[in-house]
């Protein structure tokens, strides 16, 4: 994503079949007569001349005779193929089988099945609140004063909901977000598979992103805070990002404030255009766009632990 919107820009097969091959039959489904590999220039004529010397017979006794014994050979070897090849498998599964079931006794090398935590544990969220309904009047008199504008329609599907609000009223321009997101049991991230380790792994993720921001991602670095004291004790942990975007000719202040309570991750976002190219906005105050992100995070999470 590149700099955060400002004022005029808005918020935040089948293939196809093959062609039929060449039949060896004929138009009605007869064998089209061969001459077999083995047969002479009189093979045709062979039968009549069998009446006189016989020597017709006793070289079609051979050949069947031989015939007879390379089959066999065949046959041997091709039971000695299957042999070869179902004991290989065999032999690869009790292996995987063996893995299994003596990994449980490793502790933390433990891959098993059964390892991996497929439901809610207890404590565990399953949906957030309303966000469009989780911030208080007061804390929007008092950080977005004026008129505001709601996002319509509001993200709230249970486990994760959203809402934004903007203010411009120049020389004043503030956009408020809140992202609330319940994460649930996932083999996917590496860990137990539970919903909370889901959730540990995306903070993560996110702090990363905003530490080492890739260079085509269109954010600058930030400089990170870690935030003790929110509600949830030790099942919750936060931190600050603030940031400065430049684009355009306008400079924009960001502070974004990460919570996890326990599988539930709680965004806020608070931006202030601080220079505009149009217009008379600005200036912003980089300590109340975080003191404001900071309360309104607390009172977010707060709804979450009780």
């Amino acid at each position: 994503p590149g700099a955060p919107g400002a004022p005029g820009q808005g918020g935040a097969f089948q293939p196809p079949r093959p062609p039929l091959g060449q039949s060896s039959q004929g138009q009605y489904g007869q064998q089209q007569a061969v001459r077999p590999d083995w047969a002479g220039p009189d093979a045709v004529d062979a039968s009549a001349e069998a009446d006189h010397t016989g020597t017709f017979s006793e070289r079609w006794r051979r050949r069947g005779s031989d015939s007879r014994g390379e089959r066999r050979a065949d046959r041997r070897k091709h039971r000695r193929l299957l042999f070869i090849v179902g004991g290989g498998a065999l032999a690869v599964v009790i292996a995987v089988v063996v893995y299994f079931l003596t990994a449980g006794g490793s502790g933390s090398a433990n891959l098993g099945f059964g390892s991996l935590v497929t439901t809610f544990l207890p404590g565990e969220l399953q949906k957030v609140p309303n966000a469009c309904q989780s911030v208080p009047g007061g804390t929007l008199t008092q950080y977005l004063p004026g008129q505001l504008k709601v996002a319509a329609p509001p993200l709230n599907t249970g486990p994760q909901s959203e809402c934004t609000w903007t203010l411009d009223k120049p020389p004043v321009y503030r956009v408020l977000e809140v992202n609330m997101q319940a994460y649930s049991p996932s083999g996917l991230a590496p860990g137990d598979g539970s919903a909370t380790f889901a959730a540990e792994y995306a903070y993560a993720q996110d702090e990363s992103a905003k530490q080492d921001p890739g260079p085509k991602s269109g954010q600058p670095k930030a400089t990170i805070t870690d935030l003790p004291g929110m509600p949830g004790g030790n099942d919750t942990v936060a931190f600050e990002a603030a940031q400065v975007f430049n684009a355009g000719g306008a400079t924009t202040d960001v502070t974004t404030v990460y919570v996890r309570y326990r599988n539930v991750i709680v965004t806020v976002v608070m931006n202030g255009l601080d220079h505009a190219n149009k217009g008379n906005y600005g200036p912003a105050s980089p300590s109340q766009l975080s003191t404001a992100a900071e309360t309104v995070a607390n009172q977010v999470t707060g709804l979450l632990v009780h």
